[in-house]
C-alpha cells in the first residue's frame, strides 16, 4: 500500500530537517537535501509501521501542500511567541520548502486493513 503525505524541509545552518504533519511525532535530520529526502521516507515508513505493531490508527495523508505550508506558517507564529517570550530571538531556517513523499507500506495488517476500510 502507497501512501503520499506533505512533508516540509528545511535547511537549518548545519544540516536539514523534515517532518510531515499529518504524523506527529516524526521528524528527521540529514546532511544533504538528498539524504533528508530519503531518511523522512524511512522515518515515515517505520513510524507507521510501529504504529500499527501497537494497534493505533495509521495517521492517514490528509493534507495537500497548501495545507502543510498553511500548517507550517502557524506553528512560526506559535513558536515566534513562545521563543521570543523565553530565550529573545527565533533560531530561523535558512530555505524551507514542501514536497510530498510517498511511502510503500507493507502488505496490509489486520490493523492497518481495519483503519484503511
Amino acid at each position: 500500500m502507497k501512501l503520499t503525505y506533505a512533508v516540509v524541509i528545511e535547511q537549518a545552518p548545519n544540516n536539514y530537517c523534515a517532518y510531515a504533519p499529518d504524523v506527529p511525532g516524526c521528524i528527521s535530520t540529514a546532511d544533504t537535501p538528498d539524504e533528508m529526502r530519503e531518511m523522512i521516507g524511512e522515518a515515515l515508513t517505520l513510524h507507521i509501521e510501529a504504529t500499527v505493531e501497537h494497534g493505533d490508527p495509521v495517521p492517514m495523508p490528509t493534507m495537500s501542500i497548501d495545507d502543510a505550508i498553511a500548517c507550517h506558517c502557524r506553528t512560526l507564529i506559535d513558536a515566534d511567541a513562545d521563543w521570543l517570550a523565553e530565550f529573545g530571538e527565533f533560531p530561523s531556517a535558512l530555505w524551507t520548502w514542501f514536497q510530498p513523499v510517498e511511502v510503500e507500506i507493507p502488505a496490509p495488517h489486520a490493523a492497518l486493513a481495519e483503519v484503511t476500510a
